[in-house]
């Protein structure tokens, strides 16, 4: 049985179409289940439609506003226990072998060994809010790497969640996600970096709307409108390195005694560099691979780190 579990905040706009995408899904031994974090709009009323022509299929946990989609997630996450756990956004559509697609390589990467912690994530095709192509890799799009080592994830994501499988084990293994996780996705792909595999599919299985109300989103990371957007939020980009730290700490709190010693190091030098000289900082990102994936990211990195 796969598990997928939808957030959903004033989506009325796209949730239907989502929906329908889930439900057209080339395996059939899956389930929806829906929680809405307080909508205003006509959501409650398209999730109440759906669960009522299909409810062996979808179902819908309540529970008082969160405030985030982070905390939705994790909401929703500890609500549920099977084998295999997948998170989908409201206002995407998901290519009908995705599931299925998903599920094989997960299958392979466990090879018999369900103890393993596994997440299994996959690129996505970036569309405008008519489906409208921008690209048909987003890892291209943002110029991320498929694959990170433990020390590059520590200072960048590569894992978009709404493309993510996770099995029983990983979950176990992350336990109750920590408000300083910068996102459910990245505390997961930091988890089984650490302790299991991850791995990337490398072609697209869905299409990632992008739209004005996007919580994340995709922007090209290239060029001089990237080094603009760049320079017009320094304290952003700031806050947002600070944020790294505090997950971080928040990982060598709750797994300190689980890592290898050279993790352990890794994880010790990371959450220090914000006590550094200037000189020692770029020392510390260059011997340990604390370093982003592009050289224009890696000098603002030296920069503003």
């Amino acid at each position: 049985m796969v598990t997928i579990l939808l957030a959903v905040y004033n989506g009325e706009k796209y949730l239907k179409e989502q929906i329908e995408s889930l439900l057209n899904q080339t395996v059939n031994d899956i389930k929806i289940v829906i929680r809405d974090d307080g909508s205003s709009d006509n959501s409650v009323g398209i999730i109440n439609d759906f669960c009522t022509r299909f409810p062996d299929k979808i179902s819908v946990i309540t529970g008082e506003p969160t405030g985030s989609a982070k905390q939705n997630f994790a909401m929703l996450l500890s609500s549920c226990d099977d084998d295999y756990i997948m998170f989908c956004d409201q206002d995407d559509v998901w290519y009908p072998d995705k599931v299925e697609k998903t599920l094989s390589v997960m299958k392979r990467v466990e090879s018999g060994n369900k103890d393993l912690p596994v997440l299994i994530h996959t690129n996505l095709a970036v569309v405008d809010h008519e489906l409208n192509l921008i690209s048909d890799s987003f890892f291209d799009f943002q110029k991320l790497c498929f694959e990170m080592p433990l020390s590059q994830l520590l200072v960048q994501n590569n894992v978009t969640g709404c493309t993510v499988m996770i099995n029983r084990a990983l979950k176990n293994k992350c336990g109750d996600i920590p408000s300083e996780c910068i996102m459910h996705d990245w505390w997961l792909s930091l988890v089984a970096t650490a302790f299991g595999r991850v791995e990337c599919i490398k072609e697209a299985t869905m299409r990632y709307r992008q739209h004005s109300g996007n919580q994340v989103g995709a922007k090209a990371s290239y060029g001089l409108a990237f080094i603009k957007r760049k320079l017009a939020t320094l304290g952003e980009v700031r806050k947002n390195y600070n944020a790294t730290y505090a997950q971080a700490k928040a990982f060598l709190k709750n797994f300190g005694k689980d890592l290898e010693p050279n993790q352990y190091e890794l994880l010790k030098k990371y959450c220090e560099i914000p006590n550094m000289c200037k000189f020692k900082k770029i020392k510390t990102i260059n011997k340990y691979g604390f370093k982003k994936c592009t050289r224009l990211r890696l000098i603002g990195q030296y920069i503003l780190m």
